[in-house]
C-alpha cells in the first residue's frame, strides 16, 4: 500500500512537470519575434570608409524589400546614415536628415535632398567628401536597377561643393577606384 502511495504521488509529480514545461516552451515560442520570410528580405552592398578613411568598403546588409525603388532607395540611404554595424566608419553626419529622394527614370538619377546638418557637420577634407559623396553614389548604383547617377541636394538646392573641394552641381556617376575590395 506504502509501495503505491510512492508511485502515484511520483506519477503525479512527473505529470506536473510535464505540463509545466510544455508551458513554459509555448511562452518561450511567444516571445520570440518574427522574423520576415527570405523573400522579403533583400542582401545589399553598403558602402562605408576604410577604418583609416583611404577607401570605401563593402558592409553586407539585409533590409525588408519594398514596394518601389524610391522606398527602397530611400531605406538604403537610411541605413548609411545610422552607419556601419561592423569596423568600418561611418561617411555621413549622424545629425543628417533625408529630406526628399526623387528618381528620375528618364535621366537614371536619383536625387537626395540633405537637411543643413549634412553639410554643416561634415567632417570636411577632400578625403572626406569623396567618400560621403561615393558611400552614396556606390550604394544607391550597386543596388537598384536604372539608376546610374546620383545627384546631392541641400534644403532643396543644388550646392556648389559639399566641404569645399569637390564640385558637387552635376550628378555623380558610380566609383570603383575608390572602393577597396
Amino acid at each position: 500500500m506504502k509501495r503505491k502511495k510512492i508511485f502515484i504521488i511520483l506519477g503525479v509529480l512527473i505529470l506536473l512537470i510535464i505540463i509545466i514545461l510544455i508551458f513554459q516552451r509555448e511562452r518561450v515560442f511567444y516571445r520570440i519575434p518574427f522574423l520576415a520570410p527570405e523573400e522579403n528580405v533583400k542582401l545589399v552592398r553598403l558602402y562605408f570608409a576604410s577604418p583609416d578613411a583611404d577607401y570605401l568598403k563593402v558592409e553586407a546588409r539585409r533590409i525588408l524589400r519594398e514596394e518601389g525603388i524610391t522606398d527602397e532607395a530611400k531605406v538604403l540611404v537610411e541605413e548609411l546614415i545610422n552607419g556601419p554595424r561592423g569596423n568600418l566608419d561611418p561617411t555621413i553626419p549622424p545629425e543628417t536628415q533625408l529630406r526628399e529622394l526623387y528618381i528620375v527614370p528618364e535621366e537614371k538619377c536619383a536625387y537626395l535632398d540633405f537637411n543643413k546638418a549634412f553639410r554643416a557637420n561634415h567632417p570636411g577634407g577632400s578625403a572626406g567628401e569623396l567618400l560621403t559623396i561615393y558611400s552614396l553614389v556606390n550604394t544607391l548604383i550597386d543596388n537598384l536597377e536604372g539608376i546610374e547617377r546620383v545627384q546631392i541636394l541641400v534644403e532643396g538646392k543644388i550646392i556648389e561643393t559639399l566641404a569645399g573641394h569637390i564640385d558637387t552641381t552635376k550628378p555623380f556617376p558610380r566609383n570603383s577606384a575608390i572602393v577597396e575590395y
